[in-house]
C-alpha cells in the first residue's frame, strides 16, 4: 500500500494568502465584521478553534486577491507555528474566511483523492514528522511551498481512502460530539451564573482576586538549558494547552521537582494574562505554568466554578486594562486587584451545587477526548500502512 507520491504529482493546490499592500494593518481587524481574518490561534494542531478571532471589512476582503478560503480548503500553518491543520468543512460556521500570512491554503481539486482522507493524513504523525524535518529557520520556523512539496504523501487506491476516512469519522465524530455537549452545558452553567448574580444584586460584595484567594502564583519556565529540569512527571502547562479546554489534562511537556518552583495545586484556576489574554482553564493535578499565566490557589470550595465562570468572560476587560505596545500584559499585581461580583456564601455553595455535576461531566468528556484524539494518531498509521485489514469496512 506504500505508494508514495508528491504534491506535484496530483491535481492539488497551494496557495499563499495576499501578501501585498493591501494586507490588513491591526487597525483595519475588528472583533466583528464580515470576513474572519485567521491569526495562529484559530489553526490547532487538533484543526480550528474560533475563541479568539479577528475579521475584516467585506471591503477590505474585496481589495484582497489570493487566501480566500472555499469549503472543503485545508489550511497548513507554514511560519512560526507549523505543521497545525484545520478543515473548512461545513461544521464552520463562517461563511468568508481568508488565512494570514503564516498560512497556506491546501485545494484538492483530484478526484481520484478524498479531501478528508488528505486531512486526516496531514494531521498525522507520519506527516507532522516529515513537516518538522524540513522546516527552515531557526528563530522563526517556516516550510515555504517549494520546500511543501518535498513531502511524501501516501496515496491508496480510492476505495481504500474512503474507508480509511469512515474510520477515522467514527473517532473523530465522538470527539465533536462532546465538544457540543461540553459547549451545551457550559452555556447552561453560564446562564445559572447570571442567573445567581441577578437575582443577588442587592447582596454582591466586591472583593479582590488576592482577598478570595489562599494565594495567586505566576508561573515560570525552568532552564531549557538544564536536562535535570525536564522529561519528569509534572505537567508543564503553556497557552496552547488552555485553548478549548475547560481543564487542563495533558501538556506536551513534563518536568521533573528540580524544575518545579512555581507549583499549582490541583483545582487552581489558571488565565492566561501574557499576548493571549483571558484564557482560563481548571488543574486537574499538580502542576506548574509558564510565566504568560497566573493562577489562582482557591481557598474555598465552592469559589472554584463560580471564579472560573466569572474570570472566563473577562477577557476583553483584560485586554482594556493590560499594559504592553506590543503584546498585552496583565502584572500579577493588575491581576491579583481585579474585582469579583461576590456572593453571600449560603448562596456560592448553592450555585457551586448546580452546576458541579456538569463541570465533572464536562471534565469526564474532556478526558475522553484525549484519549480518542492518542487513538487517533495511532489509528491513522495503521490504516495507511495496511496494517489494518479494511477488507469488512462498507462504504
Amino acid at each position: 500500500m506504500n505508494d508514495y507520491k508528491y504534491f506535484d504529482d496530483l491535481n492539488i493546490e497551494l496557495i499563499d494568502g495576499d501578501r501585498g499592500k493591501n494586507y490588513p494593518r491591526n487597525d483595519e481587524m475588528f472583533n466583528k465584521g464580515y470576513c474572519l481574518f485567521l491569526n495562529a490561534k484559530n489553526v490547532t494542531i487538533n484543526g480550528f478553534a474560533f475563541d479568539e478571532n479577528v475579521f475584516i471589512t467585506k471591503e477590505k476582503d474585496e481589495l484582497l486577491r489570493k487566501g480566500k478560503l472555499n469549503r472543503n480548503d485545508i489550511v497548513l500553518t507554514t511560519r512560526g507555528t507549523i505543521g497545525n491543520v484545520g478543515l473548512y468543512d461545513e461544521s464552520v460556521k463562517f461563511d468568508n474566511v481568508r488565512i494570514n500570512s503564516g498560512m497556506l491554503i491546501i485545494r484538492n481539486n483530484d478526484s481520484n483523492i478524498n479531501t478528508k482522507y488528505l486531512y486526516y493524513q496531514l494531521i498525522s504523525p507520519f506527516i507532522r514528522d516529515q513537516i518538522f524535518s524540513l522546516k527552515t529557520g531557526s528563530a522563526q520556523p517556516q516550510i515555504p511551498i517549494i520546500v511543501l512539496k518535498k513531502l511524501k504523501l501516501l496515496i491508496p487506491d480510492k476505495n481504500i481512502q474512503d474507508k480509511i476516512v469512515k474510520v477515522m469519522d467514527s473517532v473523530v465524530n465522538k470527539i465533536r460530539l462532546n465538544n457540543e455537549i461540553n459547549d451545551n452545558l457550559l452555556e447552561i452553567c453560564n446562564c445559572i451564573f447570571h442567573n445567581f448574580l441577578e437575582r443577588n444584586k442587592d447582596n454582591v460584595v466586591y472583593k479582590k482576586i488576592t482577598d478570595i484567594a489562599k494565594n495567586v502564583i505566576t508561573g515560570k519556565t525552568p532552564s531549557t538549558s538544564n536536562n535535570q529540569f525536564w522529561n519528569g512527571n509534572i505537567p508543564f502547562i503553556t497557552i496552547p494547552d488552555m485553548h478549548n479546554q475547560v481543564f487542563t489534562i495533558e501538556t506536551e511537556r513534563y518536568i521533573t521537582k528540580l524544575g518545579a518552583k512555581s507549583l499549582i495545586p490541583k483545582n487552581s484556576i489558571s488565565v492566561s494574562c501574557i499576548a493571549t489574554i483571558g484564557l482560563v482553564s481548571i488543574s486537574t493535578e499538580e502542576s506548574q505554568t509558564n510565566q504568560q499565566i497566573n493562577s489562582i490557589i482557591i481557598d474555598k470550595d465552592y469559589d472554584l466554578y463560580y471564579l472560573y465562570e466569572y474570570l472566563s468572560e473577562q477577557a476583553d476587560f483584560m485586554k482594556s486594562i493590560a499594559g504592553g505596545s506590543t503584546t498585552y500584559n496583565i502584572n500579577k499585581n493588575m491581576f491579583e486587584n481585579m474585582e469579583v461580583p461576590y456572593l453571600p456564601n449560603d448562596e456560592m455553595t448553592k450555585f457551586n451545587n448546580n452546576v458541579s455535576g456538569m463541570f465533572e461531566r464536562i471534565l469526564e468528556n474532556e478526558k475522553e477526548n484525549k484519549a480518542l484524539e492518542q487513538l487517533r494518531d495511532t489509528l491513522l498509521p495503521k490504516l495507511m500502512n495496511g496494517e489494518i485489514d479494511l477488507e469488512n469496512v462498507e462504504i
